[in-house]
């Protein structure tokens, strides 16, 4: 039989006061300090106008749209570029590839027609502007009159994700038009002095005149690391190759 534990000698302090706490005598009541949030924390809450709320709930939680890639060559050479095919501006129908019908009977050919239903349908002569005008503005405007919006790509391998996110360098994608929109957006509302500081999560400290000395000497100094960091791996690529 294991002997009784000394209840004060393994007693743990409390690491938040720093201080010994009191041990329960009993169960606590918090009936009485229950509170319904739910309002506080929904997208609308109890206190906005009627029009702010139906036009929320016109958009729907969930916008999913499609964007279909050109082509390649070697895909166009296979004869595969009837695969997909745009019925309307919301729907496509995906068929077999025409080299895979002969082996099909014409009934099994015609059970693997599929139709699929988005939000929007983008078709392969899309441009990056046109594709951003129709699915990233609405939602970058609402986060901007305070709403929370999430954006992500989902895709196979090579189906276009990097290209529709982030573009090239002539005509960059949805990432660098929606910080393009963002920052126009707060032009003259910014705040010019570098004597604020991020402290914690939610707080922020501001710096004396001696502190942004010091705050910037530490920035320089580390993009200066960086830069001969930078150089090091330079020089090491040269002499590699």
């Amino acid at each position: 039989m294991e002997p009784a534990l000394d209840k004060e000698k393994f007693f743990r302090p409390s690491y938040i006061a720093s201080v010994e706490l009191p041990q329960r005598t009993g169960p606590v009541n918090v009936e009485d300090i229950k509170a319904d949030l739910s309002d506080e924390f929904s997208l609308v809450s109890s206190s906005s106008d009627i029009s702010q709320r139906s036009s929320l709930e016109s958009k729907g939680h969930i916008q999913v749209c499609l964007r279909i890639r050109p082509f390649t060559s070697l895909e166009k050479e296979n004869e595969s570029q009837d695969c997909v095919s745009l019925e309307d501006s919301t729907s496509i129908i995906l068929k077999p590839p025409k080299n895979s019908l002969s082996r099909l009977s014409e009934k099994t050919a015609g059970q693997l027609i599929q139709k699929f239903t988005f939000s929007r349908v983008f078709g392969p002569e899309t441009t990056q502007e046109e594709f951003f005008e129709g699915t990233m503005k609405q939602p970058v405007q609402d986060f901007l009159e305070g709403y929370n919006r999430l954006v992500f790509t989902y895709g196979v391998t090579n189906a276009g994700k990097t290209y529709t996110f982030q573009g090239t360098e002539d005509d960059v994608g949805i990432l660098p038009r929606t910080m393009d929109m963002l920052f126009k957006s707060i032009q003259g509302k910014l705040y010019t002095a570098m004597d604020l500081k991020p402290h914690r999560c939610r707080d922020y400290i501001k710096l004396t005149k001696d502190q942004v000395r010091e705050e910037t000497s530490i920035k320089n100094a580390i993009l200066r690391l960086t830069k001969e960091v930078r150089g090091v791996i330079m020089l090491n690529l040269q002499s590699y190759f």
